[in-house]
């Protein structure tokens, strides 16, 4: 009978070792830490993020104190799916740690430094950070390169990444992967600020390469001198897959300026697909929200653009369409639900919406408040006018102000007037005109 009760309780202990080994295991890293401690406890804390980065098992959280950390830090590990990502988050929730690149000191101009770097890594996640004070040529707040999965990026602040130039780029979060045959995927990227940085000729924060089941959520996105939130594929250095299957939605994307040539959008997708936009705020930048295709051959497809607010941009509010006659496309595709407001401020005569190279598209029930110039459209004459337009609201601009005080230019013709335009195109034959003379929907 004991002999049997031994046998029972040898077999529990064995089927009950693997949950032991697998319990969530902390790790403290301090100011007044050092790295010979086994980091297992505060008063045994390593002194620098790297050794977490280095040591930290599946399944832990890596709690960081307070105070500043002149690192720039390579993941060298990763979770997995039994026993979950790892976690680097703050110490005290209501402080954030700064990894500062102040000190950094890259080897030779060609180098490129980042605060945080990982490759083919995934199951991490970083949470309560604050990344700043970099410059260099080309550098990164977080850079991502290769495939792999679950890595989640959230409540992060970072700013200051500086020195990008015409050879290169100093952004806030770049995610870069080249591998043709597995994905970069699961990645999230929510409620982070990002700010005051030089991306250049690059973006603030990019998806490049083969990129797919991704969400930017809730994100704010300021002072950049290029293009806030950008979504690639088709370049040829990243392989034929792009930037694909995702969400960008709830983000504020406010002062955006290129400096080479004042056409920076706040969220652009050049050559992804299939990839929802929705619920964002652009205001007060080159350009609102563009979907463009700038690679030779490049299609950007089943885009769905709904329920942005985008308002008071310099030249712009809402573009689709290729970079030109001899490159992409852009094609069946979605504008449904937005609300453009008093865009193309500096009076370029681009007005609120602009297409080009541009097939089978659908723009529908947008709400569209020109302003004082009261121009509503302009669509190339070569690619913009194989699209459909219906059932926006208008509301021309001005005391005195009609149907008839709007501008559209479709092709190389001006019509000035709904009723004109509606004529001579059959488009938008069931729009309304609010705050003038009324137009009645057709049924």
């Amino acid at each position: 009978m004991n002999t049997q009760l031994g046998y029972v309780c040898l077999c529990i202990i064995w089927l009950w070792a693997p949950a032991v080994l697998d319990a969530a295991q902390s790790y403290y890293v301090t100011k007044s830490g050092n790295d010979k401690n086994l980091g297992t406890s505060q008063l045994q804390a390593w002194g620098t993020i790297q050794k977490a980065a280095s040591q930290a098992t599946p399944g832990s959280t890596v709690y960081i104190g307070p105070g500043t950390y002149y690192e720039t830090v390579t993941i060298g590990v990763q979770g997995n799916a039994r026993s979950g990502p790892i976690t680097f988050t703050s110490l005290i929730s209501k402080t954030r740690p700064i990894i500062s690149g102040a000190r950094a000191k890259a080897r030779s101009s060609d180098e490129i430094l980042n605060l945080i770097y990982m490759e083919n890594k995934s199951y991490l996640r970083f949470v309560n950070l604050e990344l700043a004070n970099l410059t260099h040529t080309e550098c990164s707040g977080i850079r991502i390169v290769g495939a792999g999965t679950q890595v989640e990026l959230r409540n992060l602040l970072i700013h200051h990444i500086r020195g990008g130039g015409e050879t290169g780029g100093a952004m806030a979060i770049t995610v870069y992967n080249k591998d043709q045959r597995t994905s970069r995927s699961g990645l999230i990227i929510d409620n982070c600020t990002l700010h005051d940085c030089d991306p250049a000729w690059s973006e603030a924060l990019t998806l490049n390469g083969n990129v797919e089941q991704f969400q930017i959520t809730n994100n704010r996105v300021y002072n950049m001198n290029n293009i806030g939130i950008d979504f690639i594929g088709g370049e040829s250095d990243m392989g034929a897959l792009g930037t694909r299957s995702g969400r960008c939605a709830n983000n504020t994307v406010w002062n955006i300026h290129s400096t080479y040539d004042s056409s920076a959008a706040g969220i652009y997708v050049d050559g992804g697909f299939n990839i929802t936009v929705e619920m964002n705020e652009v205001h007060h930048s080159d350009a609102g929200i563009e979907i463009g295709a700038e690679n030779k051959g490049r299609i950007a497809s089943n885009m769905t653009v709904r329920k942005n607010y985008i308002h008071n941009n310099n030249k712009v509010g809402l573009a689709f369409g290729g970079y030109d006659q001899n490159r992409g496309r852009v094609i069946k595709s979605l504008f449904e639900a937005n609300r453009l407001e008093y865009n193309d401020a500096l009076r370029t005569g681009s007005g609120e919406i602009v297409v080009s190279f541009a097939s089978d598209n659908s723009v529908y029930a947008n709400i569209v408040k020109p302003n004082t110039q009261n121009i509503i459209l302009y669509a190339d004459r070569v690619g913009g006018l194989k699209n459909v337009f219906d059932r926006q609201s208008y509301y021309p601009n001005g005391v005195k102000a009609t149907q008839s005080s709007l501008i559209f230019n479709w092709g190389n013709q001006q019509y000035k007037g709904l009723s004109a335009f509606q004529k001579a195109t059959k488009q938008e034959m069931h729009a309304t005109v609010i705050n003038g003379k009324r137009r009645r929907k057709k049924k």
